[in-house]
């Protein structure tokens, strides 16, 4: 689950900073996309070609993307951060170090972590929609396809920089 998740989030990332640096493309219309030929079979595309087609899918993402998904990625990854600090700072705690009280810190850890996975469940299912949402008309076969193949041609070492 994780695997796909993270190639759409990739293939996000692209296509965000492809729209910054040629912020005059736009990709077609979803109606002028289907009426075109139909696309090369991923097999026999060229780097180039599946950096297009990528670009415009991760352009139409990004078009499509809730602007709360940058929002609520923001929002929990602070709250991570901020709960690391806290878990650590209780690992610091001299009276943790006490064996009796220590066991005590170490169940009082555990429960919260529990807890806030329960709470962050709700929130990541959330996120998924949005993203499942943003792909709305896209062939994600096709794409999951062709970011295998840009992989295992190498293709990101001949991206200019």
């Amino acid at each position: 689950m994780l695997k796909p998740l993270s190639a759409f989030a990739a293939l996000a990332v692209l296509a965000t900073a492809a729209a910054f640096a040629e912020p005059q493309a736009t990709p077609p219309p979803a109606a002028q996309v289907q009426t075109q030929t139909a696309p090369p079979p991923v097999d026999t595309m060229t780097c180039a070609q599946m950096q297009a087609e990528m670009t415009t899918a991760g352009q139409q993402m990004n078009s499509q993307l809730d602007p709360q998904f940058g929002v609520e990625a923001q929002a929990m990854a602070n709250e991570a951060q901020q709960k690391q600090r806290e878990a650590q700072q209780q690992a610091m705690n001299p009276a943790c170090f006490i064996p009796i009280i220590g066991m005590a810190c170490a169940a009082q850890q555990q429960q919260q972590g529990q807890q806030d996975a329960a709470a962050n469940q709700q929130r990541m299912q959330a996120q998924m929609n949005r993203l499942d949402a943003s792909m709305a008309g896209l062939d994600q076969q096709r794409l999951q396809a062709m970011a295998a193949r840009y992989e295992s041609m190498h293709c990101q070492d001949q991206a200019p920089h």
